[in-house]
């Protein structure tokens, strides 16, 4: 079965049928499917043939991938590889920052999944979070905490620096204002002061008069 091009999306109530199909091979317990087939992302031929699905569980910060399975006529990886683009895509959009699973394939361990800590393990609420100390689990963290962090604090900085720089504009602009205040009321006591002398050049007794008033 020629594997390429592949195509990852959602699974859809047609699709169970093939699932089942790839479950039985997969000897998971393909007769459970049906209750969760909405968890599903499914990956097809040229042909539209399910060659391959994942679950993906989400439950608030946590996603959990599971129960994979695979048509063996196909290269698992490329399956793999659509399947994880596609999950990445599902489950940022939903908010997940950590994806927890127990898939052991050498592809999810080289796209970035670490054996998570007991501390990171105990931490996790979810419900399909098995404390079980003897159990394994591997964790891809969506969001980096640290990176997080970093983020955060440049944007702390960005917005200060906008801040000083908005109340230095504005102290800039209050002081033009004052100069140009300033100006203005200078200019209208010269011009007062020209029309004075220029009255009382043309007619003196006028201003005689006025000032013995």
């Amino acid at each position: 079965m020629d594997p390429s091009p592949l195509t990852a999306r959602r699974a859809a109530p047609e699709d169970l049928e093939a699932l089942e199909g790839l479950w039985r091979q997969a000897e998971l317990p393909w007769e459970q499917l049906g209750g969760f087939l909405q968890e599903f992302l499914v990956v097809t031929s040229e042909d539209e043939s399910v060659v391959g699905g994942v679950g993906l569980l989400i439950e608030g910060d946590d996603a959990l991938l599971h129960s994979e399975a695979i048509h063996p006529a196909v290269d698992a990886d490329a399956v793999r590889a659509a399947l994880w683009r596609r999950m990445q895509i599902v489950a940022r959009n939903q908010g997940v920052k950590s994806l927890w699973t127990q898939e052991d394939a050498p592809y999810w361990l080289a796209s970035g999944f670490g054996t998570a800590s007991r501390d990171r393990i105990t931490a996790c609420r979810a419900s399909f979070m098995d404390p079980d100390p003897s159990t394994s689990w591997r964790l891809f963290p969506l969001v980096d905490p640290d990176r997080v962090r970093d983020v955060l604090e440049e944007q702390f900085a960005i917005l200060e620096a906008s801040r000083l720089q908005s109340a230095e504009t504005l102290q800039k602009r209050i002081r033009t204002l004052r100069l140009l205040a300033i100006v203005i009321a200078l200019g209208v006591a010269a011009a007062a002061l020209l029309i004075f002398l220029r009255v009382a050049s043309a007619k003196p007794d006028l201003i005689r008069q006025i000032l013995g008033n």
